[in-house]
């Protein structure tokens, strides 16, 4: 069977994937050139992209399988692919943003980055043998999550053991609980976001972009965070409102870490901001480049994912991690 692959991170996770996929697969692996994807998409099983562009959907009538590489494919719509064509995503990236967000809650409430900073020119600001500035201990202090799926579970798990009291704004109320989140105090549906915000000293957006969420938060809801909170986003950007954030958090009232953006560059050798705004430059914000899941295990796990998929396609088993089902009899 044929596995195309046109993604620019192959290089990175080749050996990971070859390494759990069976040889009954001819693979065939390029990136950036649109021509070299229209001769290769004829006849493939299987294709591994970000994207099949319009271009080549014609050429991509016996596609059975798009793998996504990654879990947000909110752009995706059944006349996309192929009619029959299975997309399918992956997670396994839950564990390295929930790790990234206890990092950053810590830094925050220790203020790690400033002292640091003072004690290379020889200043002991915060030191308790010099009657220093004291810091905060985040134990006994209120995380609230909006949203409560697989990341902002795990972030629960890991926040718990350092003595968080959570709260979650879970977008459908009538779904069970998962087991194992008795000690969650508070459980609100969208309407309680003002009420979360106003008591919570760490809140974590961690929920699904979509047509409800699309600028959910904005200027009333920027402006109940309490001073000295931290807001941390590792969703997508377009949840909160891009100027009302840069405009809140110039005021300085709250801290924010931001690994989410309004816009990606379109390769690695280009300057670019994420936002037409300069968050960079705010002295309360930590900006980084949507880096918190990009690990290696995460990799491996999402491989080993992948290959199942491909081993399941090839033996006629029913697939895992279905998002949707393509439409276009005629794909153009």
């Amino acid at each position: 069977m044929k596995l195309v692959i046109y993604d620019d991170n192959w290089r990175i996770y080749q050996s990971l994937l070859k390494e759990h996929l069976d040889s009954s697969w001819s693979i065939r692996a390029g990136s950036g050139n649109l021509a070299w994807l229209l001769e290769e998409i004829r006849g493939a099983d299987a294709l591994i992209a970000l994207e099949l562009p319009r271009e080549a959907r014609a050429a991509a009538g016996e596609l059975k399988l798009f793998l996504f590489p990654g879990a947000g494919v909110e752009w995706a719509k059944p006349d996309m692919l192929p009619e029959g064509c299975v997309l399918s995503n992956v997670y396994e990236h839950e564990i390295p943003i929930a790790e990234y967000v206890l990092t950053t809650i810590l830094m925050c409430a220790t203020e790690v980055l400033r002292y640091s900073s003072s004690f290379r020119e020889g200043i002991w600001a915060g030191s308790g043998r010099l009657s220093g500035e004291i810091h905060e201990e985040i134990c006994g202090k209120t995380l609230g999550l909006v949203g409560f799926g697989r990341i902002a579970q795990a972030v629960a798990v890991r926040a718990q053991s350092f003595g968080l009291r959570i709260e979650a704004i879970r977008l459908n109320l009538q779904k069970p609980m998962p087991a194992g989140f008795s000690t969650i105090q508070a459980v609100k549906g969208p309407e309680g976001i003002s009420e979360l915000f106003s008591r919570c000293d760490f809140i974590v957006i961690a929920c699904d972009l979509n047509e409800r969420t699309r600028g959910w938060i904005g200027v009333r809801e920027l402006s109940r965070i309490r001073k000295g909170s931290l807001l941390v986003n590792v969703s997508r950007a377009e949840i909160i409102q891009e100027e009302a954030l840069f405009r809140a958090l110039q005021e300085g009232k709250f801290f924010a870490a931001l690994d989410v953006w309004y816009r990606y560059p379109t390769s690695s050798d280009q300057r670019l901001s994420g936002s037409r705004f300069p968050f960079e430059r705010l002295p309360n914000v930590l900006a980084t480049p949507h880096l918190s899941a990009w690990t290696r295990p995460m990799l491996e796990r999402r491989m080993r994912q992948i290959a199942e998929n491909l081993r399941k396609l090839s033996c006629g088993e029913p697939l895992e991690r279905v998002v949707m089902v393509g439409s276009a009899s005629h794909a153009t």
